[in-house]
């Protein structure tokens, strides 16, 4: 019934997790790891990050504020090398640009890329007051609110938003200035370079101005008001921009 013919023997294949077993005898005793050890070994260490506060940051409209109420505009090559900026990134300043508010406000700007470690707003006041004796007040919003109630004359404009007409009409007189109001306004400088790319060769300044204060409108919609517009303008020294706008109503 059955063949006599013998099966041959076959050896047991090992499969790969017995393969790689180690011989229980030759196996060394682990040190037991609490779970205190292991949370040590296997956290991992953080750098300090550094926060500045919101009085200390040192951004675009900060730096082109200093700019603005800095009155001996010539001591920015002297003030570029007491910030260890070189000879190089002067002169490739001065070779750029011809204005010397635009000059200082470059090498502002350069000055912060290079030396973040020192980017803080006392720091830099500091070194205008100590070593320029230039005292420099940032904080000018009361005397333009007063300002603002003397040229307005009881206008009751308060809740009044800069509508795409409004901004457009104030574009006209604007216009020469639209770059300098755009940093005040707190745009950054890569937003004026892009518009100023877009619209300066084809569209002007005019279009320059009124794509500024629309962008500005829909970043700080908050903002986007007759009055906080007017009051920005006095604390900017725009004064006649100002009434200008008021005029339109």
């Amino acid at each position: 019934m059955f063949n006599d013919e013998k099966i041959p023997f076959v050896k047991p294949i090992r499969t790969r997790h017995q393969a790689i077993q180690p011989d229980e005898s030759r196996t060394a005793l682990k040190r037991k790891i609490s779970l205190d050890d292991e949370a040590d070994c296997c956290s991992k260490t953080k750098r300090p990050v550094f926060r500045a506060s919101h009085d200390s940051e040192l951004d675009d409209k900060a730096l082109w504020t200093i700019c603005s109420e800095y009155d001996s505009l010539h001591d920015w090559k002297s003030l570029a090398k007491y910030l260890t900026l070189s000879n190089q990134d002067i002169m490739l300043i001065e070779h750029k640009y011809d204005d010397l508010l635009e000059c200082f406000y470059q090498m502002l700007i350069r000055w912060r890329l290079r030396r973040p470690e020192n980017c803080n707003l006392s720091f830099l006041l500091n070194v205008i007051n100590q070593k320029f004796g230039k005292s420099i007040c940032l904080d000018k919003k009361k005397d333009a609110q007063l300002y603002f109630k003397l040229i307005s004359k009881k206008k009751s404009i308060d809740n009044i938003r800069l509508n795409e007409k409004v901004m457009w009409n104030a574009s006209d007189f604007m216009c020469e200035n639209w770059k300098s109001i755009g940093r005040f306004l707190g745009l950054k400088e890569t937003t004026l370079i892009q518009i100023e790319a877009k619209h300066l060769p084809i569209d002007g300044l005019r279009e320059c101005c009124y794509q500024m204060l629309l962008t500005w409108s829909q970043q700080y919609s908050y903002e986007a008001f007759v009055k906080d517009l007017s009051i920005k303008l006095i604390e900017m020294n725009f004064k006649y921009y100002a009434k200008k706008l008021l005029e339109i109503f």
